[in-house]
This record gives C-alpha cells, structure tokens and sequence, in this order.
C-alpha cells in the first residue's frame, strides 16, 4: 500500500511537472499576445487620431476652397454679364451717333452744294414785259436778281452744322475708346482670376485625393483596432481562464513540489521501518532506517 502512495505520488508530480511545463507555455503565449495587441491598440489610437486631424483640416480647406471658388465664378458670371450690357450699350450709342453723323454730313453736303450753286444763278429780263408789278415797293433785291438764299447767314448755319458734326465725332471716338478700355479691363480680370480659379481648383483636386487616401487609411486602421481589440479582449480572456488552473491552487509549484517530497519521504521511511522490522526485529528497525 505504501509503494502504491508512493508511486501515486511520484506520478502526480511527473504529471505536476508537464502541468507546470504547459501552464508556463500557455501563460507566456497570452501574455505575449495581450502586450503584443495592447502595444498595437495604442498604436493604432495614435494613428487614428493623427489621421482624424489629417481628414478634419483636410475637411475644412475644402470647405474654404469650395466657398473661393464659387465667388470666382460668381464675379466672372456677374463680370461677363455687365461687361456684355456694358458693350451692347456702346454699340448702340456708337450706331446712333454715326446715323446722327451720317444724317448731319448728308445735310452739310446738301446745303454746301445748294449755295455754291445759286450763286452763280441769274435772272433773264430781256423777254420780260412790264406791268402793274414794277411799281410794287422794293423787295429787297434789284431788278433781274436772282434769289441766292440767305448767303450772309449760311456761314453761320453750316458752322453750327460742323459743331454738331463734332459732337457725334467726339461721342463716337470717346465711346469707342470706353468700349476698348473696359474690354482690356475686363479681359485683365478674367485672365487672373481665370488662372486663381484654375489654382484653387487643382487645389482642390489634390486636397480630394489627400482625403480619400487619409479616410481610406483610417479604415483600415479602423479595421485593425477592431480586430487587435478582439485579440486583447481574447488574450486576457485565456490569462483569466489560466488563473485558477496555474495560479490560484492554494499554495505554489514549489511548495507543492517540496510538500510532495517530505511526503515521499516519510513514506520510503515508513516503507522502510516495516522492511527492517519484518528483518530484525523492533529493535532492529529503528536503527536500520
């Protein structure tokens, strides 16, 4: 009987042992395993937030650029629309004018004729016959005169005819002028907000594609945490799951082992005594072992 509790015992601690041997595996592996995915949570955590910066001032320049771009385009529109009003106006003006100028040289050209022609007329009397009408009171002009229109004010009237003439002149010219001007100005403006508009919108390209690229990493470091958290959550889980198997038995490895081991040895002497006392005696036992 007492070799059999020895030999029980002897096998409980070889059994002990391979315990030992696997709960000291098992517990290594854990713990690497939950400092492993601890080190990668907070990893992850940090890259995240870097990049949840990144996509909020990503995010927000957007936000400005599209707000830029649209008053460009909104000047350029509003631009166009009074520079197009600006230009049918002087093309009006510039017509009217010139069918005012057109009209008036038509008129100064009629009336120059006019006068250069009646004053080389005269009038012939040979075949006239007097009347009662040769005793009628003077009219103004001799016998036989040719009327010549009003020679001494037609000076005058085709000098306020040519100040006329300069005034369409002048409003055609200035306004001709005007119309170049505000063309070169307005093509000026256009060029250069053209090219800010075609900056800010290659800006803006660049910042999209900066920000699909930054969410499309914080997926994926969404997508890690998720699955590093599962692997902490797991590992701790195995550590908790150890414990009353490895850990909380009552007494350590290797106060068991040395318990085991005075028991061993009480038994060998207990085994012992009997062998001598069958041998030699009472007497004889005591002393042998």
């Amino acid at each position: 009987l007492i070799q059999e509790l020895i030999e029980r015992l002897l096998q409980e601690a070889n059994n002990e042992s391979n315990q030992k041997g696997w709960c000291d595996k098992a517990t290594a592996d854990a713990t690497q395993k939950r400092d492993y995915a601890a080190e990668k949570v907070r990893a992850l955590n940090t890259e995240m937030a870097k990049l949840e910066a990144v996509r909020d001032q990503l995010n927000e320049e957007l936000d400005t650029l599209a707000k830029e771009i649209k008053d460009i385009k909104d000047a350029q529109k509003e631009a166009q629309e009074e520079r197009d009003a600006e230009s049918a106006q002087n093309k009006a003006t510039v017509e009217e004018a010139q069918q005012g100028l057109d009209a008036l040289n038509m008129c100064i050209d009629l009336l120059d004729k006019f006068y250069k022609t009646i004053a080389k007329e005269s009038v012939d009397l040979s075949l006239a016959q007097k009347g009662p009408e040769d005793d009628a009171p003077d009219a103004g002009f001799d016998s036989g005169e040719a009327y010549l229109g009003g020679q001494s004010e037609n000076g005058g009237i085709l000098a306020m005819l040519d100040v006329m003439k300069s005034d369409f002149t002048r409003t055609i010219t200035e306004t001709q002028k005007a119309e170049e001007k505000a063309e070169h100005d307005h093509l000026e403006f256009m060029t250069q907000s053209g090219m800010s508009l075609s900056t800010k919108e290659e800006a803006e390209k660049a910042k999209k594609e900066q920000l699909d690229n930054t969410e499309s990493q914080l997926s994926t470091a969404e997508d890690n945490l998720h699955s590093q958290t599962k692997i902490l959550q797991g590992s701790i889980q195995e550590l908790l799951e150890l414990k009353p198997v490895c850990i909380d038995t009552g007494m350590s490895y290797e106060e068991r082992i040395a318990h085991r081991e005075d028991e061993i040895q009480s038994l060998n002497k207990a085994m012992c005594i009997l062998e001598k006392y069958a041998e030699f005696g009472p007497e004889g036992a005591a002393g042998a072992c």
